[in-house]
């Protein structure tokens, strides 16, 4: 097996609630809100409970063969040859998903934190925090976010309780006032974009310790992630409304700029990006990580190490050319992200289920 390491349930579940969280803590409320509008705190609530069933239908894709990573599955599953272009998807998805995680710390830090810094320059030095994450090892990523993960969640905590003097209730009503499509809409959001691009979990799963109450802690980092992300949204909504919710993509980062306790406690707006950018960090590493893996795999490498440089640079290249400006990747990138990460995240697992129970229903025969 080319990685050693071992996760344990713990460590596995502060991953999985972080890049749950991820770089949507900033952008999820202004993405849902543009669907669902005052209704998108109740289509965030649903899609936590189908976002639960999208892990579910991960684990039971992992169980299949509960020694392989996602590529050693495909290959496993469905054959050399198409296999091989099933896990060559997954390794494109992973590699521009790490390219566009980058590309987003850029974009915020040099819009509202650094803005006279070059965008390279952002890019690189956030990069080179990822190769000094891959080359410390799975274990060492582990445990850090294990580390972090209960200051991200306090501070999210102490964020909601300063900001409840400015909450409104008369923001979010009427309440489905444009009927259920536009809910709807923004359910089919919340699926994609935090709990789809979770399917980076079945390249971890196998090097996770076997413990009895993997599953379920696992499904509960995902509800407590999604609720936290729930939570966001609704100040955000309660507090500056629906329209410039919508209006501001750096939703939360505009929201905490509002927090000001008797002329003392303000400006706490660079805790807010501490936050985002820890979170990035660890779903960044770990999409990076997937692609390093699953390539070493895919051409049976002793080792996937030696893809961390080369892989940085490539990623270093992509996060540039991805997109010429924010505009363009609003517009033009992210309506077509959706099918993308459906694709990834229920239809090619579910696939995979299938064609597995047949292989097995004709052996059997």
């Amino acid at each position: 097996m080319i990685e050693k390491g071992r996760l344990t349930v713990r460590q596995l579940a502060s991953l999985l609630f972080l890049c749950t969280i991820g770089e949507q803590i900033l952008v999820f409320p202004s993405m849902i809100t543009s669907y669902a509008h005052q209704d998108a705190w109740l289509s965030a609530l649903l899609g936590v409970a189908g976002g639960l069933g999208i892990l579910f239908i991960m684990l039971v894709a992992y169980k299949l063969h509960p020694r392989l990573n996602l590529i050693q599955n495909a290959l496993r599953t469905l054959g050399p040859w198409i296999g091989t272009l099933f896990g060559s998807f997954y390794l494109f998805y992973f590699l521009i998903s790490t390219s566009t995680f980058i590309r987003e710390i850029g974009d915020f830090m040099s819009t509202q934190i650094l803005p006279e810094s070059p965008l390279l320059i952002l890019h690189l030095v956030f990069m080179c925090s990822l190769v000094w994450g891959l080359l410390s090892g799975l274990e060492s990523i582990g445990k850090t976010a294990e580390v972090f993960l209960p200051l991200i969640v306090l501070f999210l905590l102490i964020l909601t309780v300063f900001l409840i003097p400015h909450v409104h209730l008369a923001n979010i009503q009427p309440v489905l006032a444009q009927g259920f499509l536009d809910p709807f809409k923004g359910f089919v959001a919340v699926l994609t974009y935090p709990y789809c691009e979770l399917c980076i979990f079945m390249m971890l799963f196998p090097y996770t310790k076997n413990e009895p109450h993997l599953e379920k802690d696992i499904l509960l980092a995902g509800m407590i992630g999604g609720l936290l992300l729930t939570l966001t949204l609704s100040m955000c909504l309660l507090v500056m409304g629906p329209w410039m919710t919508q209006h501001h993509w750096f939703a939360s980062f505009n929201l905490s700029q509002k927090i000001n306790i008797g002329n003392f406690l303000q400006r706490i707006e660079a805790f807010m990006t501490s936050v985002w950018i820890i979170a990035v960090f660890f779903k960044a590493a770990l999409f990076f990580y997937g692609f390093v893996l699953g390539v070493a795999h895919l051409f049976r490498l002793s080792s996937h190490r030696s893809l961390i440089l080369p892989g940085s640079m490539l990623i270093l290249a992509m996060s540039i050319l991805i997109s010429p400006n924010e505009n363009f990747y609003l517009k033009v990138v992210i309506p077509y992200w959706i099918d993308w990460d459906l694709t990834c995240g229920i239809a090619l697992p579910l696939l995979l289920i299938l064609v597995h129970h047949m292989k097995s229903r004709f052996q059997k025969i």
